[in-house]
Order: structure tokens, then C-alpha cells, then sequence
């Protein structure tokens, strides 16, 4: 949803980067891609490595930013560069590998190390916000189906997932807190800012 041509340029509008993830619904984008990295063209490379919660992550960029060869360049406000993610997770002691290759564009310039990291940083952010929604809101099993009530609650509960983070007097888990301002109209006052 996200690799749209109007958002690349909404982005670049704004005097900012884009790092957009090419997935099926950019099929004929994605084949081209796909094509580059087969073949020998010249890339830049970073590799980062990464141990926890039980595994091993291997995550490879590669970055090819002669874009030439490309048809659809055209089409892209300020497309500088491709990106492959070639994602190697290990699962530790249980000896299970997986490999994931992800596609991107970037109006960024070839820089492997950044662009890696730019991208790791997206989803651990995002990991992390749709951990606390599931975990602590138990969003994965709700039934909204009505109308827009899914969209709604989704951004009341991302507004209030907000305010308990940033009350930060109360020491405690975010479950925790929010058990507090259920039973506590001081606290909740303190949490709304009323």
C-alpha cells in the first residue's frame, strides 16, 4: 500500500527521503528489481548482524544505484537507488534457518550502511507498535467490523497507548498503568492531563 508514485512525491515535496518496500501489488517495479540483482551490476554491500530473542538475524543490503537498465525510473519522483535485503534468521539451538529477500526504492544515494540501518530501524519501531496494540490491547482479536469502528478504535487505542507512555511518574508496566487509571480517577486526571 505503502510504494505509491503520490506518496514518493508527497515525500520528496516535503524535502525528505523515501525508503519504499516493493511488494506484489508493484509487480511490474518488483520484476525489475528482481532482474537487476541476477545480474552482475555494480552495488554497494553492508551486512549486519544481529542475536536475540533466541536467534541469530543476518541482514545483507545491497544497493545498486545505476538506474539506466530501468523502465519505470521515470516514474519515480527522485528515484536514486534499488535495495535488496537478503534476511537469514537462525532459530538458536534448534538449528532452523530461514532466508527472506525483500525489495525497496530509494530516493536516498547508494548509501548501503544507512539505508540498512534506516530500514532495521522502520520495523523495530513498527514490531514494537503492533507488540504493545496485540499484547496489551489484545487488538488481533477483536471483532470491529462495522463501518469504520476497526479504523476508529485503532486510533483511540494508539492515542491512549501514547498517553500512558509518556506518564511517566508511575513506575510500571503499561498494563499495569492503565489497571491504575481503570481504578484510580487521580491517576487517570494525571494521564489525560485534565
Amino acid at each position: 500500500m505503502g510504494c505509491q508514485k503520490k506518496i514518493a512525491e508527497k515525500i520528496i515535496e516535503k524535502e525528505a527521503n523515501y525508503i519504499l518496500q516493493v511488494k506484489d501489488n508493484q509487480k511490474g517495479l518488483k520484476e525489475q528489481i528482481i532482474e537487476a540483482f541476477e545480474d552482475k551490476v555494480e552495488r554497494k554491500n553492508d551486512t549486519n548482524i544481529d542475536c536475540g530473542h533466541g536467534r541469530i538475524e543476518i541482514r545483507k543490503c545491497e544497493v545498486i544505484s545505476n538506474l539506466e537498465f530501468m523502465e519505470v525510473k521515470k516514474d519515480w519522483k527522485n528515484l536514486n537507488s534499488i535495495v535488496r535485503i537478503e534476511s537469514i534468521r537462525e532459530l538458536k539451538g534448534k538449528g532452523i534457518t530461514s532466508k527472506e529477500y525483500r525489495y525497496y526504492i530509494t530516493s536516498l544515494d547508494g548509501e548501503a550502511e544507512k539505508i540498512n540501518k534506516s530500514i532495521r530501524n522502520h520495523w523495530a519501531i513498527e514490531n514494537n507498535l503492533h507488540w504493545n496494540l496485540d499484547v496489551i490491547f489484545k487488538e488481533d482479536g477483536q471483532l470491529k467490523r462495522k463501518g469504520n469502528s476497526a479504523e476508529n478504535f485503532n486510533i483511540i487505542i494508539k492515542a491512549a497507548l501514547s498517553l500512558i507512555d509518556n506518564e511517566k511518574s508511575l513506575k510500571k508496566t503499561k498494563p499495569l498503568k492503565m489497571l491504575r487509571a481503570a481504578l484510580d480517577d487521580k491517576y487517570r486526571e494525571k494521564i489525560l492531563k485534565v
